[in-house]
């Protein structure tokens, strides 16, 4: 095995384990990795299986669940029988996006606490207070972020762009 082998198959592991520490499994993690350094962008199941060294059956799971997810889409080439998966493009702002739904439930959980707790000593609701007033410091900040990330993406991507040629 050559050392560029061995930096690719630790990159997967090593996206797998980030991945795995947000909650998803470690499968998932090492597809995304895969998908992350592939040469064209896209590969089969078979050659994902192929170069992660797995199952088609937890290979299949891990794509269903970043479908799902709505992390990667599922291509078809012409001329070919097989599907192909892909990175969506943009997936990081999208994924980051998606977060408002999540925001919201935070949101809600610590109104819900805070009602229960209502009549109860300031140091009680504390922890509640923290999680709404952090959640709701987000509510105001992500539509600036966003918009921010939009105006320069381009201007970044060029730059990382002409660092890593």
């Amino acid at each position: 095995m050559t050392a560029q082998s061995r930096a690719y198959r630790q990159f997967i592991e090593d996206t797998g384990d980030m991945i795995d520490e947000h909650g998803l499994p470690h499968m998932a993690g090492r597809v995304v990795g895969a998908l992350l350094v592939c040469v064209p962008s896209h590969r089969s199941l078979d050659e994902l299986a192929d170069v992660l060294q797995a199952s088609k059956g937890s290979i299949s799971m891990a794509t269903q669940l970043l479908l799902r997810l709505g992390m990667i889409e599922r291509i078809s080439v012409p001329g070919e029988r097989r599907h192909y998966y892909r990175l969506l493009p943009d997936v990081w702002s999208r994924l980051f996006a998606q977060r408002d739904d999540h925001t919201e439930q935070h949101r809600r959980i610590a109104r819900q606490g805070l009602e229960l707790l209502r009549g109860e000593s300031v140091e009680a609701k504390e922890r509640l207070l923290e999680m709404l007033v952090f959640f709701d410091f987000i509510v105001e900040e992500l539509p600036g972020f966003t918009e921010r990330w939009r105006a320069r993406r381009d201007t970044l991507m060029t730059e990382r762009m002409n660092e890593y040629r």
